[in-house]
């Protein structure tokens, strides 16, 4: 697996799209779990997934090869860049309204990179779409309502260890889909 990863950053770093899009899909779930958990004032839960996607391909640009786990490298730009977010230390580029106060350099992001993070967004809600029923209540009600497990089980009237079930059973659909 660390083989796989570390083959397919080289190529990433070798302006391999599609090896972008393989690594961002590697994510994906984690990106939606993170995304879920914050709520930030004019973000929607599809502007958060886009900023989590942002953020993986940051991280595939500024990892050095071989210093650590990209994994672990990658998970934690993720979490920091939406704890960033949430404090407001993160502005869009077209809110900056002096360019030198930062170096953008390493940081900007490409038109390519924009449209890559919002294409995966998409497929998320698409993949969410196609989740039938109580299978869709249950995740949009943990993933994007941001109830506990426990009170969207009391919300649909079903047992804890049933929503459980059903929870595990969206999330492998989710998977399905996304590939």
């Amino acid at each position: 697996m660390v083989f796989i990863i570390e083959e397919l950053i080289k190529r990433a770093k070798g302006g391999d799209s599609s090896a972008v899009d393989e690594i961002i899909q590697k994510f994906s779930c984690f990106v939606i779990k993170q995304a879920a958990k914050y709520r930030i004032p004019s973000y929607e839960f599809d502007d958060l997934v886009q900023h989590g996607y942002l953020s993986i391909i940051r991280a595939i640009h500024l990892y050095k090869m071989g210093n650590c786990s990209f994994t672990t490298y990658c998970n934690s730009a993720v979490i920091n860049n939406f704890k960033a977010l949430l404090k407001g230390e993160i502005k869009h580029l077209r809110e900056i309204q002096d360019d030198s106060i930062i170096d953008l350099k390493e940081h900007d992001f490409t038109l390519e990179d924009e449209v890559i993070a919002y294409d995966e967004a998409q497929k998320v809600r698409k993949a969410l779409d196609k989740l039938q029923g109580i299978e869709k209540d249950i995740i949009e009600a943990v993933y994007i309502k941001g109830k506990t497990l426990k009170e969207a089980a009391a919300d649909f009237n079903i047992k804890y260890r049933i929503a459980i079930e059903i929870k595990k059973e969206a999330l492998n659909e989710l998977r399905k889909y996304l590939k």
